[in-house]
This record gives structure tokens, C-alpha cells and sequence, in this order.
């Protein structure tokens, strides 16, 4: 099926690693041309010199999401080089898994700094400009964790909640817009992420990594994890026109280890 994304441009946080390097890549071999946001700019910048596909254009913007000035230089780059944003996925984000009573301030700040606001500074930045165009996809990468609590992260579901309410909230105050604003929620994606989880979690209960990780893909109705592509995927059908009367919803993506 064709996705009809050629021409189109994204900016995607986080975008150089973890899922962020799959969508980007999805993104271009679909057409689009790509702005990878990121902290880390050798590895974006790596991204961008390693991967090329046609005419396409790919460009890197060093960018703190939790930074209002970062992100208006984001935004301001991406029109100088393209003219447009017509896509803005909102993958960067972390986490950690602390119980509560040993959680510090400090942390939550940074978790839901990233996770919540993070969403936040960079869609007030580029909302605008998708209004003047009367046209644009978002999508949020929230998580599982943004529609049951997990215990050990009060802090990344809290965050994860909010990115959900966040997308109905401004996919109702854009629609006349012609603007579609989804989330999608992954479940068991084995990036750093899940790689830094499964090492706590070992440390905690003496439980092999192996294990745990067994434990969770089990509870999969499919009995399987999750890639980054299939994160990907998703992320090019709620980019394209194929998915334009979905807006507001929370695309679970994790082999039915939750279904609501």
C-alpha cells in the first residue's frame, strides 16, 4: 500500500536510537524527509552521513526537548531547510524503575520532564505552523505504562498518562485544522530502554535477565516481542492519509499484552 509520504517532512525526537533510528528510516524509504532531534548529535549526525535513500533529505538538530529555545531553533531550522513541517513524532523519552519510597524528586523531574513536557515544548513550538498549513500528522510515543500503573514506575506512568491525555486533549483543539494527533503504545521493545529495566530489575529480585524478559513476553497473547519496525509501521500508517479519520487514540502495538 502506498503511504503516500513522499515530499513530506518529519521531525522525529529522538530520533537517533533506539525505535527513533526505525522510524526514521521508515519515514525515508517511504519518501519523506527526515529532521532527527536529538541530544546526542554524533549519533544523528552518523544517521544522517549513513543513511541515504534518493533525493531525500536528512538533517540533524542538536535538541533537548526540555528546552523551549531548543526547540524553537528546531523548528526554525526545519522551515529554513524544507519550507514545512508536516509530521512531528514525539519519540524521546526514559525511564527507570524505582519503588516509590525510594524515588527522589530529582527523578521524577527528569522523567517527566522528557516524557511530559517534552511532548509538550515541541508541539507548542510546531503546532503553529501545521495550523497556518491547515494540514499535519502527530504522534506521540506513549507506552503501555500510560494505561496501567506498573509498580516501580509511578514516575514513567505518570508520564506516559499524561502524554496520552496530552493527545486527545490537542487532537480535539486541532481537528478543525485538518491536523491528526494519535499515540502509539508500545509494549515489550528490546532497546537500551528495556536493556537498563531488565538490569534493575535482575539487581532487585535475583531473577537472570533472561528470565525476566521470558516473563514479560509471555504475557503476550502472541507470545512475542515487539521490534522497533513494527513500532516504525505504525508510526507510517498514522502518518499517511491512509489513517486521516483516526485522530485522539492510543494505538496499542505490543503483540497483546494489553488491549484496551
Amino acid at each position: 500500500m502506498e503511504m503516500g509520504l513522499e515530499g513530506k517532512v518529519a521531525i522525529v525526537t529522538g530520533g537517533a536510537s533506539g525505535m527513533g533510528i526505525s522510524i526514521v528510516k521508515s519515514l525515508v524509504k517511504e519518501g519523506a524527509n527526515a529532521v532527527i532531534a536529538d541530544i546526542n548529535m554524533d549519533a544523528a549526525q552518523r544517521l544522517v552521513e549513513e543513511f541515504v535513500e534518493g533525493d531525500v533529505k536528512l538533517l540533524a538538530v542538536k535538541t533537548d526537548v526540555t528546552k523551549k529555545s531548543e526547540a524553537y531553533n528546531l523548528v526554525s531550522t526545519t522551515l529554513e531547510q524544507f519550507g514545512k513541517i508536516d509530521i512531528l513524532v514525539n519519540d524521546a523519552g526514559v525511564s527507570s524503575n524505582i519503588p516509590l519510597v525510594d524515588l527522589e524528586e530529582e527523578e521524577w523531574d527528569r522523567v517527566n520532564d522528557v516524557n511530559s513536557k517534552g511532548i509538550y515544548i515541541i508541539a507548542r513550538a510546531v503546532v503553529p505552523h501545521m495550523i497556518a498549513a491547515k494540514y499535519g500528522k502527530i504522534i506521540n510515543i506513549a507506552s503501555c505504562a500510560g494505561k496501567e500503573g506498573i509498580p516501580g514506575q509511578t514516575h514513567y506512568c505518570s508520564s506516559k498518562f499524561a502524554a496520552i491525555g496530552f493527545t486527545q486533549a490537542l487532537a480535539k483543539e486541532v481537528a478543525e485544522y485538518n491536523i491528526n494527533v494519535n499515540a502509539i503504545c508500545p509494549g515489550m521493545v528490546r532497546t537500551s530502554m528495556w536493556v537498563g529495566l531488565l538490569d534493575t530489575l535482575s539487581k532487585r529480585t535475583g531473577q537472570e535477565e533472561e528470565e525476566i524478559w521470558a516473563e514479560f513476553v509471555n504475557g503476550a497473547v502472541l507470545k512475542r516481542p515487539c521490534t522497533p519496525e513494527d513500532i516504525a509501521n505504525a508510526v507510517l500508517f498514522l502518518s499517511s492519509e491512509v489513517s486521516r479519520n483516526i485522530t485522539g487514540e492510543a494505538l496499542n502495538v505490543n503483540a497483546g499484552w494489553r488491549m484496551d
